[in-house]
């Protein structure tokens, strides 16, 4: 049977008063369609369902009689919301209010016929609080009531015509009124309900069971991906019908135990090797809808042990379109793009909760025991995505898992800040909230950021504040990671730690390269049509912005390719005499080192410094070599392997004092801390503007003189050429030779002022307070060793590491595999460093920006404590 993508609607027969699937019942009539509302997933009312249904019709109408059969339609809203039908009618809505914690039920007018004989209560004669001396319309309108009545919804009757109505203090909205005659229908149970749809239950089958035999000899091992819940009840058991049987539940800590006692009477295997909730959670923080931070840790951790020992893999799952719009357009197969060993396959990805519990009890397959006490969603008891209703019923059938949770949210509201409604409305179920919440926060007057995050309170972030000083710019709304995240979508669901390799790029950046490309991509600086005169004067006008960004207006600022080419531009371009020297340090990027090696053929030598104990550099033994006499010092500004800063102004003052030359590589300090060039006192700053959140391909040479020769001749350098001469160019256009990265150069601009409007000290302390965060994290991890100075105002976000007995690589790659966090790892192009400290393998590097944020942090410190522990 071939089934639509989504099926809308609901068929009904009339004549045996049963639900559906197709469109023909058993008895041979055809169904009446009923619309449905999105997502459109439908399930039987189970037995708690009924109990509270029944409970709160009988509060408000007394002794009302339900059908055996109910089917609920979840729908949109603040929490559960749930369309009731009954007998083939939409018969009112089911609801949860996060705030009360009640549950309350609104009757539908097309419920009338089937309650009105069996009302002994809530109605409203509208007859006694109506002036019936003139002629009123009553459908859609409010009225003021004479007398007292309780909120809620109520029977309407007016004359001869019944309706429905809510009644909110003191006035009563009535929809519509029309003759009411009562119905009787037939009472069916849900085994006459399979029986009518047992011909298109045997259809389901057979498609799901095609699918299973058509792929389970994809892979080498078969098997099934089971949850405990409904869905995968069913997969199991076509999977075992087509002759799969290997099945695994992975259990992670935090399940129910009657999921856990029927997982073991389903005869499944039971991975128990998932991470510590409540340790990392104490760190991260309350996982939420849109970071599900938990299910990398506890599922997909131990299920890449699981398949790394079972090998490639062709996993059944029960994973349907109508569970979540994420996968409404689930293919039959899939990639697991967390893990290359499986190959996911959905036989019942077109079916809806409704047909999955009628297959289960067609084949009297037990289900778990929870879905009868109430819950819609099976997994973790304390799961960002179960409905606030769902774990209200929780704190009454499991107070013991409750309360540790409750406990641990209102530990955690009161330390960030948070409001009370953080953890009593379960508002810590976002990261940032979604409409409705935001509207739920505006009705009460709850302040909301502009990234849609709860705003911290004052009273309580001042206190957060002077308990650890250490963070104090993480609790302040000054510096908006948050918002700023959002020019970022590359960031995903990835834990980006490798920004001192290359930065990433925000949408403004991206924007600039795009409208160059579409509006006006030309050369710069050959012709005078318009195009080339705009994308001329933008292309100057970003020099002047990076110029005006590192206070070298007085300089001249050339672009380039890389901090890599800046360098060999000084190298080349100085006019070098044998007996030279060279003074650079062990600090350095191959970059700053390499080409002052290359001078020796020229006869220029090179000394290198070394550090001290605590990382810094020794200057002693810099003034020592410097006062030998010396051309040239080149020195990083921050080393990009242990994030240590050199003391640039020192170190100028000696080489003025001994007429020296200074080059620094600052490709690692300007995109995190303030650099003013003039202040520093240097002749030639290098930096990249692929580290700064510019594109690749653009570096920045800054000259307090131009004094050396460009590298490069050609077009666009000169400014007149003759049979046996040329004059060059004025300015930065000398040392730019050809058409340069026109593209780059705008868009490197455009990162100079997203920096700017920021402002680089905001920067610098926020990075500093992260730094910081992370290095007391590690340190507290028996068995890794941290490579970084100690004192936070002499470091930037760089920190190398290692983990006793681990390769660096095989720590990047489990970080990356286990944990989606991104770091760098080897000898970050500083291997004569790396040998001098003894790392003959190198380090682990994870490097921040400003769009790491302080969970990413402690994700990287529970994942090392992970990997510690596992190893």
């Amino acid at each position: 049977m071939q089934e639509p993508a989504v099926k809308k609607s609901l068929f009904w027969c009339d004549a045996c008063n049963v639900p559906l699937i197709g469109r023909r019942c058993g008895c041979g009539t055809e169904g009446r369609t009923i619309p449905l509302l999105e997502p459109f997933d439908l399930r039987p009312a189970l037995h708690a369902d009924r109990d509270l249904i029944g409970r709160l019709l009988n509060d408000r109408f007394g002794d009302i009689p339900l059908p055996n059969i109910i089917l609920l339609n979840k729908t949109g809203g603040r929490d559960r919301s749930d369309l009731i039908l009954m007998n083939g009618e939409r018969f009112g809505w089911l609801i949860f209010d996060p705030v009360t914690r009640q549950f309350s039920l609104e009757i539908s007018p097309e419920a009338l016929p089937y309650i009105l004989q069996y009302a002994a209560n809530g109605v409203v004669n509208l007859d006694e609080h109506l002036d019936q001396s003139k002629k009123i319309r009553i459908g859609g309108k409010k009225f003021p009531l004479k007398t007292a009545e309780s909120n809620g919804t109520v029977i309407v009757k007016y004359r001869s015509r019944f309706g429905t109505g809510v009644i909110r203090d003191g006035h009563i909205r009535v929809k519509e009124l029309a003759l009411v005659t009562p119905i009787t229908p037939k009472n069916p149970d849900w085994k006459e309900a399979i029986q009518k749809n047992q011909y298109h239950l045997k259809l389901l089958e057979r498609d799901a069971l095609r699918i299973i035999k058509k792929h389970r000899e994809d892979r080498p091992t078969a098997n099934v991906s089971f949850s405990g819940g409904k869905d995968s009840a069913a997969v199991l058991h076509l999977a075992r019908k087509a002759g799969v049987e290997q099945a695994f539940f992975i259990d992670t800590g935090i399940e129910l135990p009657e999921t856990v006692e029927y997982v073991e009477s389903c005869g499944v295997d039971i991975i128990r090797k998932g991470g510590d909730f409540f340790s990392a959670v104490e760190k991260a923080g309350p996982p939420g809808k849109d970071h599900r931070w938990c299910c990398k840790l506890l599922k997909l951790h131990p299920l890449r042990i699981y398949l790394s020992e079972v090998g490639s893999s062709v996993t059944f799952q029960g994973n349907r379109w109508y569970e979540s719009w994420n996968r409404a357009d689930l293919d039959e197969t899939s990639q697991n793009p967390a893990n290359p060993l499986q190959l996911n396959v959905s036989p019942i990805r077109s079916w809806r909760a409704f047909e999955v519990f009628l297959y289960l009890w067609w084949q009297k397959i037990p289900i778990n025991p929870l879905y009868e006490m109430g819950l819609e969603r099976i997994g973790c008891y304390l799961c960002p995505a179960m409905l606030e209703s769902e774990y209200e019923l929780l704190r009454s059938t499991h107070t013991d898992l409750t309360d540790r949770w409750d406990a641990f949210l209102k530990q955690w509201t009161g330390k960030t800040g948070y409001p009370d409604e953080y953890h009593q409305w379960g508002l810590w179920r976002w990261k940032a909230l979604p409409p409705k919440m935001r509207e739920l926060c505006r009705e009460y007057e709850i302040p909301v950021n502009n990234d849609f995050t709860l705003r911290h309170n004052a009273v309580k972030k001042r206190k957060v504040q002077s308990e650890t000083p250490a963070v104090h710019i993480m609790r302040e709304e000054a510096f908006p990671v948050e918002t700023i995240r959002r020019d970022y979508p590359i960031l995903g669901d990835a834990i980006y730690l490798d920004s001192a390799a290359l930065s990433l790029s925000p949408e403004p950046v991206l924007d600039a390269a795009i409208e160059f490309e579409h509006r006006y991509r030309a050369n710069v600086g050959r012709g005078i049509h318009r195009f080339t005169q705009i994308a001329s004067q933008r292309y100057w006008h970003a020099h002047e912005k990076v110029a005006r960004f590192i206070g070298g207006g007085n300089g001249t600022t050339v672009f380039t390719k890389n901090t890599t080419e800046s360098i060999n531009m000084v190298a080349h371009g100085l006019s070098w005499q044998p007996g030279d020297r060279v003074i650079t340090t062990i600090l350095e990027h191959h970059s700053n080192l390499l080409p002052w090696r290359a001078l020796a053929t020229q006869g220029v030598t090179l000394s290198v410094i070394g550090i001290r104990p605590d990382f810094t550099l020794d200057l002693a033994a810099l003034e020592e070599e410097i006062k030998k006499g010396a051309r040239l010092v080149a020195v990083t500004h921050a080393s990009n392997a242990i994030g240590v800063i050199t003391p640039i102004a020192e170190i100028a003052e000696l080489c003025k004092r001994y007429n020296t030359l200074l080059l620094v590589d600052a490709a690692q300090s300007v995109p995190h801390m303030p650099v003013n060039v003039t202040d520093l006192g240097c002749d030639f700053c290098c930096f990249s503007g692929h580290k700064m959140l510019g594109p690749t391909g653009t570096g920045i040479l800054w000259m307090k003189e131009p004094i050396i020769r460009p590298m490069i001749l050609g077009g666009g350098m000169i400014e007149e050429v003759h049979a046996d001469s040329y004059m060059p160019a004025a300015g930065y256009q000398q040392y730019e030779a050809g058409t340069p990265n026109i593209t780059g150069g705008i868009g490197l601009g455009v990162a100079v002022e997203y920096l700017e409007k920021i402002g680089m000290e905001t920067i610098r302390r926020y990075e500093e307070a992260l730094t910081t965060r992370l290095i007391k994290g590690l340190s507290r991890i028996e068995g890794v060793s941290i490579y970084a100075p100690s004192d936070p105002a002499s470091r930037i976000g760089v920190i190398s590491f290692t983990i006793e007995g681990l390769h660096p690589h095989e720590i990047a790659e489990r970080l990356d595999e286990n944990f989606d966090i991104l770091v760098r790892s080897g000898y970050h192009c500083c291997q004569p460093l790396m040998e001098y400290l003894g790392l003959s393998e190198g380090t682990v590097r994870a490097s921040l920006a400003l769009y790491t944020t302080e969970m990413e942090i402690d994700l990287l410190i529970a994942a090392v404590q992970e990997i510690v522990r596992s190893s």
